[in-house]
């Protein structure tokens, strides 16, 4: 059923993923972010205006020519405050745009070609505050935008990525030369429970080896992506650096057995609710982690954590051994699983004590499931933490609030 992890080349692989995700990032922010406007010295319903005022094909082609190369140098989408000009310039009967704001459909959001060009258009309005991903279908191909070198790595490969005027890159993600690094190891758990073997890999920050404390412990599901997508390393090495956090060992749970192949992967089962992962988790990887390395028993210094589907198995776990867990951290949480049965389970059942985050972004995301649950907590009475971004159901949306999640529970200003 699932392939055998190799795990001599599982650490390689994360590695090399890692370093790839991270370029893109720091490519990302050296970005010039002016309004094309701005950056032109002609705001893009002017340039509109003008190409369609002329009957002459080929003065058309020449003021379109004109204007592309100026785009091709700003090296991202053209944005003027809230609004977003997509534009596709090649031979194409129609040029679809799913992303964020469609489901990823590519019937929604289509383009408009000018009249005597191959230039197709897309206006929309955007929170200026949003980050969002798409990709190009032209006819029945799909594409990053030519005319965008910004991208952003998911767990399918690159997107296309825009960032508004008002939107904050994350600087904890970034990879710091000059600050003491703590190690990454990787360990195979063979469970008796699933029946399967998979790969853990365990942080331990700068320092431990010298230390003889134990260390709260943070659990981390969807692990590997954690790793590589969400740069989870680099956050945890900053923080403690900056003083931000108390030293946490971190234990990144990967649902494949095989870490490079996708296929190998059992989260849409394990992470539905099921009770034989959270006794994986609590059982058999915790009784690993704690025969090797020192963390701490404590419930109020361990949590658990994930996305969508990741956050959804998190918060049933804390719920469900609140002995082990008194932490959770829910991001984009698909807490819409069964009915809602995880938001009913916590408004029909008694209080636990523990403490949640929640997050969630706006752009056709886990929102509205997202605001019963926390409709639920506040009537149950529960300490928690929620908030909401202009941001779609993605990878680099969850990285950007790892360092909220860490401050909220480990926070040396709590």
């Amino acid at each position: 059923m699932f392939k055998r992890i190799r795990l001599g080349s599982a650490l390689k692989y994360l590695e090399v993923a890692s370093l790839c995700t991270a370029t893109a990032a720091i490519h990302a922010q050296s970005l010039d972010r002016r309004s094309a406007g701005d950056a032109m010295g002609e705001r893009f319903a002017d340039f509109l205006t003008r190409v369609t005022a002329h009957d002459d094909v080929g003065e058309k082609k020449r003021i379109v020519q004109e204007y592309i190369a100026r785009v091709k140098s700003l090296k991202h989408a053209v944005t003027e405050d809230s609004t977003v000009h997509f534009l596709y310039q090649g031979p194409a009967l129609h040029v679809g745009i799913p992303s964020d704001f469609n489901g990823w459909n590519p019937a929604i959001d289509t383009m408009s070609r000018i009249e005597g060009t191959d230039l197709f258009y897309l206006v929309k309005s955007v929170e200026t505050s949003a980050r969002f991903e798409y990709k190009f279908v032209v006819d029945t191909t799909w594409i990053l935008d030519p005319l965008n070198s910004q991208q952003a790595i998911g767990g399918y490969g690159p997107n296309s990525e825009i960032w508004m005027p008002d939107y904050v890159p994350p600087k904890e993600i970034r990879y710091r030369a000059d600050i003491l690094h703590g190690r990454l190891d990787t360990m195979p758990v063979k469970s008796n429970l699933l029946k399967r073997t998979h790969p853990v890999f365990v942080y331990t920050p700068a320092g431990y080896k010298k230390s003889r404390v134990a260390y709260p412990a943070i659990y981390v599901t969807d692990g590997g992506e954690y790793i590589t997508l969400a740069l989870m390393v680099n956050v945890l090495d900053n923080l403690i650096e900056e003083k931000r956090i108390e030293p946490v060992v971190a234990i990144f749970i990967d649902p494949r057995t095989n870490i490079s192949d996708s296929q190998t992967s059992a989260r849409m089962y394990d992470y539905t609710l099921k009770d034989t992962f959270v006794n994986f988790v609590t059982d058999e990887v915790r009784n690993r982690v704690r025969n090797k390395y020192r963390i701490t028993n404590n419930p109020q210094l361990t949590a658990i954590m994930g996305a969508s589907l990741g956050g959804l198995i998190a918060t049933y776990a804390a719920y469900t051994r609140p002995e082990v867990f008194g932490l959770c951290a829910a991001q984009s949480p698909a807490y819409w699983w069964k009915d809602e049965a995880m938001i009913n389970t916590i408004a029909n059942g008694p209080k636990k004590p523990i403490r949640l985050y929640v997050d969630t972004g706006t752009i056709r995301d886990a929102g509205a499931a997202a605001r019963k649950m926390k409709s639920v907590l506040k009537e149950k009475g529960y300490e928690f933490s929620y908030a909401e971004y202009a941001e779609g159901h993605n990878w680099s949306n969850w990285r950007a609030r790892i360092d909220d999640i860490l401050v909220y529970f480990y926070g040396t200003h709590r």
